[in-house]
Protein backbone atom coordinates (compact mmCIF):
# COMPACT_ATOMS: atom_id res chain seq x y z
CA UNK A 1 0.00 0.00 0.00
CA UNK A 2 1.50 3.29 -1.07
CA UNK A 3 1.00 5.55 1.90
CA UNK A 4 3.88 7.78 0.83
CA UNK A 5 1.62 9.54 -1.68
CA UNK A 6 -0.85 10.67 0.96
CA UNK A 7 -0.89 13.84 3.02
CA UNK A 8 -1.78 13.31 6.66
CA UNK A 9 -3.73 16.48 7.21
CA UNK A 10 -5.18 17.76 3.94
CA UNK A 11 -5.87 16.90 0.34
CA UNK A 12 -6.21 20.51 -0.77
CA UNK A 13 -3.29 22.73 -1.75
CA UNK A 14 -5.11 25.88 -0.70
CA UNK A 15 -4.30 27.54 2.61
CA UNK A 16 -7.66 27.34 4.34
CA UNK A 17 -8.18 29.24 7.55
CA UNK A 18 -10.22 27.78 10.42
CA UNK A 19 -13.82 28.91 10.41
CA UNK A 20 -14.87 31.40 13.04
CA UNK A 21 -18.41 30.70 14.18
CA UNK A 22 -19.44 33.40 16.65
CA UNK A 23 -22.76 31.88 17.64
CA UNK A 24 -21.84 28.22 17.88
CA UNK A 25 -21.68 26.31 21.13
CA UNK A 26 -18.42 26.15 23.00
CA UNK A 27 -16.27 23.36 21.70
CA UNK A 28 -14.16 22.14 18.84
CA UNK A 29 -14.75 19.35 16.40
CA UNK A 30 -13.05 16.24 17.82
CA UNK A 31 -10.78 15.99 14.81
CA UNK A 32 -8.92 19.25 15.47
CA UNK A 33 -7.56 19.17 11.94
CA UNK A 34 -8.42 20.38 8.49
CA UNK A 35 -9.05 16.84 7.30
CA UNK A 36 -12.47 15.47 6.45
CA UNK A 37 -12.47 12.54 8.89
CA UNK A 38 -14.21 13.13 12.21
CA UNK A 39 -14.68 10.99 15.27
CA UNK A 40 -16.76 11.45 18.39
CA UNK A 41 -15.61 11.17 22.01
CA UNK A 42 -17.52 7.91 22.35
CA UNK A 43 -16.35 6.35 19.11
CA UNK A 44 -13.95 3.98 20.85
CA UNK A 45 -16.47 2.56 23.24
CA UNK A 46 -18.26 -0.74 22.83
CA UNK A 47 -20.80 -2.73 24.79
CA UNK A 48 -18.19 -4.60 26.79
CA UNK A 49 -15.75 -1.95 27.93
CA UNK A 50 -15.06 1.73 28.06
CA UNK A 51 -12.00 2.61 26.05
CA UNK A 52 -9.28 4.63 27.74
CA UNK A 53 -8.52 6.16 24.37
CA UNK A 54 -10.91 9.08 24.47
CA UNK A 55 -10.04 12.46 22.99
CA UNK A 56 -9.18 15.35 25.28
CA UNK A 57 -12.07 17.61 26.21
CA UNK A 58 -13.35 19.54 23.21
CA UNK A 59 -12.46 22.98 24.47
CA UNK A 60 -11.05 25.24 21.76
CA UNK A 61 -14.04 27.56 21.83
CA UNK A 62 -15.60 29.08 18.69
CA UNK A 63 -13.20 27.55 16.17
CA UNK A 64 -14.47 24.81 13.87
CA UNK A 65 -12.73 22.59 11.37
CA UNK A 66 -12.42 23.63 7.76
CA UNK A 67 -14.47 20.78 6.35
CA UNK A 68 -18.03 19.73 6.91
CA UNK A 69 -18.91 16.09 7.41
CA UNK A 70 -17.77 14.13 4.40
CA UNK A 71 -15.45 15.71 1.88
CA UNK A 72 -17.31 18.94 1.17
CA UNK A 73 -15.30 22.04 1.89
CA UNK A 74 -17.12 24.57 4.03
CA UNK A 75 -17.26 28.19 2.99
CA UNK A 76 -15.36 30.49 5.32
CA UNK A 77 -17.49 33.36 6.62
CA UNK A 78 -15.98 36.74 7.38
CA UNK A 79 -14.81 36.67 11.02
CA UNK A 80 -16.37 39.16 13.40
CA UNK A 81 -13.71 41.39 14.91
CA UNK A 82 -14.98 40.73 18.42
CA UNK A 83 -14.29 37.02 18.00
CA UNK A 84 -10.65 37.39 17.00
CA UNK A 85 -8.22 37.15 19.88
CA UNK A 86 -4.69 35.97 20.57
CA UNK A 87 -5.66 32.30 20.58
CA UNK A 88 -7.96 32.27 17.56
CA UNK A 89 -5.33 34.20 15.61
CA UNK A 90 -2.83 31.47 16.52
CA UNK A 91 -5.25 28.89 15.15
CA UNK A 92 -5.51 30.88 11.94
CA UNK A 93 -1.75 31.30 11.62
CA UNK A 94 -1.94 35.08 11.90
CA UNK A 95 0.02 35.79 15.09
CA UNK A 96 2.66 38.54 14.83
CA UNK A 97 5.51 39.67 17.06
CA UNK A 98 3.35 42.64 18.02
CA UNK A 99 0.53 40.34 19.13
CA UNK A 100 2.92 38.43 21.36
CA UNK A 101 4.37 41.63 22.83
CA UNK A 102 0.87 42.81 23.71
CA UNK A 103 0.20 39.74 25.87
CA UNK A 104 1.36 39.45 29.46
CA UNK A 105 2.89 36.08 28.56
CA UNK A 106 3.35 34.06 25.40
CA UNK A 107 1.88 31.17 27.38
CA UNK A 108 -1.26 33.00 28.46
CA UNK A 109 -4.14 30.52 28.54
CA UNK A 110 -7.61 30.88 27.12
CA UNK A 111 -10.68 30.24 29.26
CA UNK A 112 -10.14 26.48 28.92
CA UNK A 113 -6.47 26.34 29.84
CA UNK A 114 -5.04 26.14 26.32
CA UNK A 115 -2.20 28.31 25.05
CA UNK A 116 -1.61 29.86 21.65
CA UNK A 117 0.92 27.09 21.01
CA UNK A 118 -1.80 24.50 21.58
CA UNK A 119 -4.04 26.28 19.10
CA UNK A 120 -1.35 26.68 16.45
CA UNK A 121 -0.23 23.06 16.74
CA UNK A 122 -3.81 21.78 16.60
CA UNK A 123 -4.38 23.53 13.29
CA UNK A 124 -0.96 22.76 11.80
CA UNK A 125 0.19 26.37 11.68
CA UNK A 126 3.91 25.71 11.24
CA UNK A 127 5.12 29.31 11.04
CA UNK A 128 3.07 30.33 14.05
CA UNK A 129 4.39 27.41 16.09
CA UNK A 130 7.91 28.43 15.09
CA UNK A 131 7.27 32.06 16.07
CA UNK A 132 5.76 31.16 19.43
CA UNK A 133 8.65 28.85 20.28
CA UNK A 134 11.16 31.54 19.28
CA UNK A 135 9.43 33.83 21.75
CA UNK A 136 9.73 31.40 24.64
CA UNK A 137 6.51 29.38 24.51
CA UNK A 138 6.69 26.40 26.87
CA UNK A 139 6.82 23.47 24.50
CA UNK A 140 5.40 20.81 26.83
CA UNK A 141 2.90 22.98 28.68
CA UNK A 142 -0.14 20.86 29.40
CA UNK A 143 -3.77 21.63 28.69
CA UNK A 144 -6.75 20.62 30.84
CA UNK A 145 -6.48 16.94 29.86
CA UNK A 146 -2.67 16.93 30.15
CA UNK A 147 -2.37 17.29 26.37
CA UNK A 148 0.61 19.11 24.89
CA UNK A 149 1.12 20.84 21.58
CA UNK A 150 2.63 17.61 20.24
CA UNK A 151 -0.49 15.68 21.25
CA UNK A 152 -2.65 18.05 19.23
CA UNK A 153 -0.34 18.09 16.22
CA UNK A 154 -0.30 14.28 16.19
CA UNK A 155 -4.08 14.11 16.43
CA UNK A 156 -4.38 16.37 13.41
CA UNK A 157 -1.71 14.61 11.38
CA UNK A 158 0.48 17.70 11.05
CA UNK A 159 3.78 15.88 10.56
CA UNK A 160 5.78 19.00 9.74
CA UNK A 161 4.72 20.56 13.04
CA UNK A 162 5.47 17.28 14.80
CA UNK A 163 9.01 17.35 13.42
CA UNK A 164 9.49 20.95 14.49
CA UNK A 165 8.22 20.34 18.02
CA UNK A 166 10.40 17.27 18.48
CA UNK A 167 13.45 19.09 17.12
CA UNK A 168 12.81 21.81 19.70
CA UNK A 169 12.67 19.30 22.54
CA UNK A 170 9.06 18.17 22.91
CA UNK A 171 8.53 14.94 24.85
CA UNK A 172 7.68 12.44 22.12
CA UNK A 173 6.11 10.00 24.60
CA UNK A 174 4.17 12.46 26.73
CA UNK A 175 0.96 10.79 28.01
CA UNK A 176 -2.32 12.61 28.43
CA UNK A 177 -4.60 12.04 31.43
CA UNK A 178 -5.59 8.61 30.06
CA UNK A 179 -1.99 7.68 29.19
CA UNK A 180 -2.54 8.14 25.46
CA UNK A 181 0.66 9.15 23.69
CA UNK A 182 1.05 11.27 20.55
CA UNK A 183 1.70 8.05 18.60
CA UNK A 184 -1.65 6.68 19.75
CA UNK A 185 -3.42 9.80 18.53
CA UNK A 186 -1.64 9.63 15.18
CA UNK A 187 -2.55 5.93 14.90
CA UNK A 188 -6.21 6.60 15.70
CA UNK A 189 -6.33 9.33 13.07
CA UNK A 190 -4.67 7.07 10.46
CA UNK A 191 -1.84 9.52 9.85
CA UNK A 192 1.06 7.43 8.44
CA UNK A 193 3.57 10.26 8.00
CA UNK A 194 2.96 11.42 11.55
CA UNK A 195 3.40 7.89 12.90
CA UNK A 196 6.65 7.56 10.96
CA UNK A 197 7.92 10.90 12.22
CA UNK A 198 7.15 9.99 15.82
CA UNK A 199 8.64 6.50 15.59
CA UNK A 200 11.85 7.74 13.98
CA UNK A 201 12.26 10.21 16.83
CA UNK A 202 11.83 7.80 19.71
CA UNK A 203 8.11 7.18 20.13
CA UNK A 204 7.70 3.95 22.09
CA UNK A 205 5.23 1.65 20.33
CA UNK A 206 5.18 -0.64 23.39
CA UNK A 207 3.46 1.86 25.68
CA UNK A 208 -0.11 1.13 26.82
CA UNK A 209 -2.90 3.51 27.71
CA UNK A 210 -5.21 2.98 30.68
CA UNK A 211 -7.24 0.50 28.69
CA UNK A 212 -4.16 -1.58 27.96
CA UNK A 213 -4.05 -0.66 24.27
CA UNK A 214 -0.88 0.10 22.32
CA UNK A 215 -0.76 2.37 19.29
CA UNK A 216 -0.74 -0.71 17.05
CA UNK A 217 -3.85 -2.15 18.71
CA UNK A 218 -5.61 1.20 18.35
CA UNK A 219 -4.74 1.30 14.65
CA UNK A 220 -6.02 -2.24 14.10
CA UNK A 221 -9.25 -1.77 16.05
CA UNK A 222 -10.08 1.44 14.21
CA UNK A 223 -9.17 0.22 10.72
CA UNK A 224 -6.39 2.78 10.45
CA UNK A 225 -4.68 0.69 7.81
CA UNK A 226 -2.03 3.18 6.72
CA UNK A 227 -0.92 3.91 10.27
CA UNK A 228 -1.03 0.19 11.04
CA UNK A 229 1.30 -0.56 8.13
CA UNK A 230 3.83 2.03 9.29
CA UNK A 231 3.82 0.79 12.88
CA UNK A 232 3.98 -2.87 11.82
CA UNK A 233 6.95 -2.25 9.53
CA UNK A 234 8.73 -0.32 12.27
CA UNK A 235 8.16 -3.12 14.79
CA UNK A 236 9.52 -5.67 12.30
CA UNK A 237 12.59 -3.52 11.70
CA UNK A 238 13.25 -3.42 15.44
CA UNK A 239 12.88 -7.18 15.79
CA UNK A 240 15.16 -7.82 12.82
CA UNK A 241 17.50 -4.83 12.32
CA UNK A 242 19.14 -6.56 9.37
CA UNK A 243 15.94 -6.80 7.35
Amino acid sequence: MDYEQLDDSSTDDKDIKPIIAPKCEMGLSPNLSSGPKRWSPGSLQDANRKSAFLPYRQSLCTVLTNLQRGNTQAETPVPQSADINFHTKAGQGEITEHDIDCEKSVDVCDCHGLTALHWAAAYGQYNTVQLLLANGAEIDKMGPEEETALTLAASGGHHDVIRLLIDKGADVNHPDHLCNTPLMYAARGNHPHSCQELLLHGADFRLHNLNGDTAHVIAVENNSTLAQAVITNFIISQLDPGS
